[in-house]
């Protein structure tokens, strides 16, 4: 479990475990009531080693463990632990708030498909822990921890699409109170400027199929020279990372959704499936199709596993 906490009074802390649908994707949160001792909580890393950790500081303070050096913080604040950061949490005596783990893939469907999902995903690499100075970004942000933790409990009918937009919530308020982008902007130059706002271009027409021609008159730059600044800044040409971009959203749609391989096709703007499945087998190794059996195999396989251990070993 990503969050046993020692020495806790257990009336204090309310845990609420996962069913169905939603333990399969690896989401967990833990209210963190005041109690009259410090508390330790470990950060599991789950068997693939890709869990993310929010917690929502609404007062109090408490440090990380594992971290060179000591990362503190104090309430009310936001603080995000990407994966493998840390190994423990200590919030002293006092301190209240919720501790969420949430896995890559949530993460991934939670970003995709918006302008803003570039930010976001930068904003995820990072070990942060941004204070929350206005009462009205501290009062959205509990509303949503309050309304995952209802909704882990409750696994009702719409749980996980509405668990997936107050994550996104949680993720646009932890951007927003950040500053980074705004610091990133005044300190990149043109050449940042120009790749930030290709990457915004491609999250609302990589389904159209832009040709790199059309992304760079949107820019008001020089093929040549958009061409330049991807392969400088992230040794990638722009139809790589165009591409890039199609095949990831191809993924979770083969992994997530009960669409047809012709469905998919069509929803990601290809005229002709046969054409779908050479570009996403030239670009992912296998066909589609194979692809889709071969995660539902190993979803079987991690479902199986998770049978034989209770709810104390999560996850």
């Amino acid at each position: 479990m990503p969050m046993t906490g020692r020495r806790a009074d257990p009336a204090g802390a309310g845990t609420s475990l996962l069913s169905g649908s939603l333990a399969r994707h690896k989401i967990q949160l833990q209210a963190i009531r005041s109690a009259l001792t410090g508390r330790d909580w470990t950060l599991e890393r789950g068997p693939d080693g890709r869990l993310s950790h929010a917690m929502l500081v609404t007062a109090g303070s408490g440090h990380l463990v594992g971290t060179d050096p000591l990362f503190g913080f104090s309430g009310p604040a936001l603080v995000w632990v990407p994966p493998g950061s840390a190994e423990r949490l200590h919030m002293k005596a006092g301190a209240t708030g919720w501790l969420l783990a949430i896995a890559d893939d949530l993460l991934a469907s939670t970003m995709s498909g918006n302008a803003e999902s570039i930010a976001l995903s930068a904003i995820a690499g990072r070990l942060l822990a941004v204070p929350l100075a206005s009462a009205g970004a501290l009062a959205d942000l509990a509303h949503s921890f309050a309304a995952i933790e209802r909704e882990l409990s409750a696994a009702a009918r719409g749980s996980w699409t509405a668990v997936t937009a107050h994550v996104a919530l949680v993720m646009v308020g932890l951007w927003r109170a950040s500053g980074i982008e705004a610091v990133a902007g005044r300190s990149g130059g043109p050449a940042s400027s120009i790749l930030q706002r290709f990457r915004h271009l491609v999250e609302l027409h990589y389904r159209d199929h832009w040709r790199i021609p059309r992304y760079a008159g949107a820019l008001a730059v020089s093929t040549d020279r958009l061409h330049a600044i991807c392969l400088r800044e992230l040794a990638r040409s722009p139809l790589t990372l165009v591409h890039e971009r199609l095949v990831r959203e191809a993924m979770l749609l083969l992994e997530r959704s009960m669409l047809t391989v012709e469905q998919i096709s069509a929803h990601l703007g290809f005229k002709d499936p046969a054409h779908f499945n050479r570009f996403f087998k030239t670009n992912a190794g296998v066909p589609p199709g194979a692809f889709r059996r071969e995660t539902a195999r190993s979803a079987a396989h991690r479902s199986l596993v998770q049978t034989h251990h209770s709810y104390a070993d999560w996850p």
